[in-house]
Order: C-alpha cells, then sequence, then structure tokens
C-alpha cells in the first residue's frame, strides 16, 4: 500500500534541518547524516520524540509507544534492538531510496559540474538489507516504508585521476523532494516491489532483466519474496529456480 505523502511537511523538515545547515556552512558542507534528519523530522516534527531510550537502545523515533527507525542500510546491525524492540513495541524501519540523483562536483568552493541520474533498480537493494533480518520478517509488529527521494549528491575534486574525480570524497547527499513513500504492513505489500511484465513462469534472469538489476540482487530479491510467500518455486530450469507469482 502507498503512503500520502505530504510536501508541505517534507519541505518544513529540510528547512529544519537541511536547508538551514547548509545556508550556513555552504555547499557540500553536510554531514553524511541529512538524509536521515530530515526523514527524521518528516516521521516526527516535534523533536521530544527524537533519540529516545528504550531499554539499553535508543530508538531514532518512539510516539507513544510506536518506534519508527531511520535506517539507511546494514539492517543486520539492528538485530539486537530489533530482537528487543519487537517485544513490546510495533516499529517501522524507514529506508530512505535515492531514485533520482543529481550529482555536484566541488572545487574551488564552487559547483564546477553537475550530472543527474535515475536510478531503476534502487528499490531493490531493499531486498538486501532484508536478507541481514531475514529471521524477523515474519513478526507481526515488523513493518517497513520505503521513502523515495530525488537527492543531491556533492563530491569534492579532490581524488585522483586528470580530472580528480576517482575515490574523490563524498561530502554529503541532501533531500530534495520526497517523491513517494511504500509502505510495507503485510506480505501481500511486497508485490508492489514485483516489476511488471513478468511472464507466467520465470527465473532470477528474466526477473532480474524486468526490474533492471543483476542476476545476484534477483535471487536475493526472490529468495525474501519467496519466504514472504509472494512467489513460489514451481520447478528448476538448468541450476536455475523458476517462480510463479502467487496470486
Amino acid at each position: 500500500m502507498k503512503s500520502y505523502v505530504d510536501d508541505k511537511l517534507f519541505e518544513e523538515a529540510k528547512n529544519r534541518m537541511y536547508g538551514k545547515v547548509q545556508g550556513e556552512k555552504g555547499i557540500g558542507t553536510l554531514s553524511e547524516k541529512s538524509v536521515h534528519s530530515v526523514l527524521k523530522y518528516y516521521f516526527a516534527p516535534d523533536e521530544k520524540y527524537h533519540e529516545q531510550k528504550i531499554g539499553t537502545f535508543v530508538a531514532d523515533i518512539c510516539i507513544d509507544g510506536e518506534i519508527y527507525e531511520i535506517q539507511t542500510k546494514q539492517f543486520y546491525l539492528m538485530k539486537r534492538k530489533l530482537e528487543y524492540f519487537l517485544k513490546e513495541h510495533d516499529v517501522t524501519i524507514v529506508y530512505p531510496v535515492s531514485l533520482e540523483n543529481t550529482l555536484h562536483w566541488v572545487g574551488d568552493e564552487r559547483i564546477t559540474s553537475s550530472r543527474k541520474v535515475r536510478k531503476k533498480g534502487m528499490p531493490y537493494l531493499f531486498f538486501h538489507e532484508l536478507y541481514g533480518i531475514k529471521d524477523f520478517l515474519h513478526h507481526p509488529n515488523l513493518h517497513f516504508i520505503l521513502a523515495i527521494m530525488s537527492t543531491e549528491e556533492y563530491r569534492l575534486l579532490d581524488g585522483y585521476g586528470p580530472q580528480k574525480k576517482i575515490r574523490a570524497t563524498k561530502t554529503d547527499k541532501a533531500p530534495i523532494k520526497l517523491l513517494d513513500l511504500i509502505s510495507i504492513w503485510n506480505p501481500e505489500d511486497y508485490k508492489q516491489l514485483v516489476p511488471e511484465g513478468l511472464p507466467e513462469e520465470f527465473t532470477s534472469e528474466i526477473f532480474g532483466k524486468k526490474a533492471g538489476i543483476g542476476r545476484s540482487l534477483a535471487g536475493t530479491t526472490l529468495n525474501i519474496l519467496y519466504e514472504m510467500k509472494v512467489v513460489d518455486r514451481v520447478g528448476k530450469k538448468g541450476n536455475a529456480y523458476v517462480y510463479r507469482i502467487n496470486i
């Protein structure tokens, strides 16, 4: 199911954290956590709900016992925290997805060039992260929101090569617009991330081509979808499983 995007609230969240700091310190000098911070203000504008201590852990947001964790990567590091939180709380993991990213190169304290890139397969990295917490996926108190965004990324021209772009310093990825919110509350909701145009039976290779991702990530995605009973394995083609969508 999709959630309503509140553009005004997102702009207010940007102004409170990202926009204000950028104005004070200049282009490309924000911390690496600007996406995390803006989303925290979006889901909980009142700071009294931020950084709430629960037992020996700290939740990004806790509102009336409901926990929100903004997690950009490495879900597996949350295992101990999830084990504790899920005993008594609903937990929603908010996963930012940069679907449209404008890359700015910064040299001599000014932007020297920019390039906009749309990343077709980015939402499927979510399944790579889910694999790290696979044991928790059936817990009724665990939910997810994919925050689909356009972003701006700043990198310094301080690397190697003639253009100084190899291994250049990444200073920040800043949220620009919230494009969509995809909520996953039950196994049925995972179907939102199944690409259109799949044949009745398909392999990970076919799934990957439709989704715009490599075979390895497609295999991980299908592993999770199989775990959540969104797809069935109906046979094998060589060494590859053949899948079918559960209707």
